[in-house]
């Protein structure tokens, strides 16, 4: 039940960290995978990293910092794939800003980039999706959508916010048409996002579990909304977070 095999799977942001996890997983599990970064160079040295698990990997460059590049990554991938069975949503951009400090630029570009291009790309997959009458898609939100952002700015927990309510809208739209559309939210996650963050701070946040997620344990419970085990799914957002969410 939890085998991608024949399925092809498009996972945006997938050069690095959890979208690099994702990937790697995602070819374990017979998929055939389309690799996204920004930068075609980025893209290529993720692919070489992934050749060694073997499988079908497409690569799909495209800069989302430009929203409307993001219908352009999926149609590359289908051209290469010839259908598209799963889209994972997992670009993204944040930093720690204080509200004091925000600029209009900032939010915007934040919008931009972690809910305008996954916007973009999900209703172009959902095209696809909705004539083959099959589907799933998964975006990676954030504990940060669920409250007050804390750790983040708030251009990104509101971002993330509205990634949660798009998934929400288009699970009950996309239902009737055989697709699923579900989110993951990590709390933390070792990183290079947040490799800069002291012992002290991370003793700090009172995580239940006492440590930080691998990138790989964000990627199972992806994976895990992707196959057929969670074939009766949609409209959900699943919390990866050792308990934070408790805390907030």
């Amino acid at each position: 039940m939890f085998s991608l095999k024949n399925r092809q799977v498009l996972i945006t942001g997938s050069t690095r960290g959890i979208g690099l996890a994702v990937a790697r997983m995602a070819l374990q599990y017979g998929a055939a995978v389309g690799v996204h970064g920004s930068r075609a160079d980025s893209v290529e040295s993720a692919c070489q990293k992934l050749q060694m698990e073997g499988g079908t990997i497409y690569p799909c460059p495209g800069d989302l910092n430009n929203p409307e590049n993001a219908p352009t990554v999926v149609s590359t991938f289908l051209t290469k794939a010839g259908k598209i069975d799963a889209l994972v949503n997992c670009a993204g951009i944040g930093e720690a800003r204080a509200f004091r400090g925000m600029t209009l630029e900032n939010w915007r570009h934040t919008f931009q980039v972690n809910l305008e291009s996954a916007m973009l790309a999900t209703q172009a997959a959902y095209f696809s999706m909705r004539e083959q009458r099959s589907g799933s898609i998964v975006s990676i939100a954030s504990l940060s959508a669920h409250g007050p952002g804390k750790w983040m700015g708030a251009d990104y927990a509101a971002s993330k916010a509205g990634l949660v309510s798009l998934t929400h809208s288009l699970a009950f739209e996309a239902a009737r048409f055989g697709v699923r559309v579900n989110a993951v939210s990590p709390g933390m996650v070792d990183t290079d996002m947040t490799a800069k963050l002291s012992d002290q701070m991370r003793a700090s946040l009172g995580i239940p579990l006492q440590r930080f997620a691998k990138p790989e344990e964000i990627a199972s419970a992806v994976l895990f909304l992707l196959s057929d085990a969670a074939a009766y799914i949609t409209g959900q957002v699943l919390h990866v977070d050792g308990g934070l969410w408790m805390r907030s």
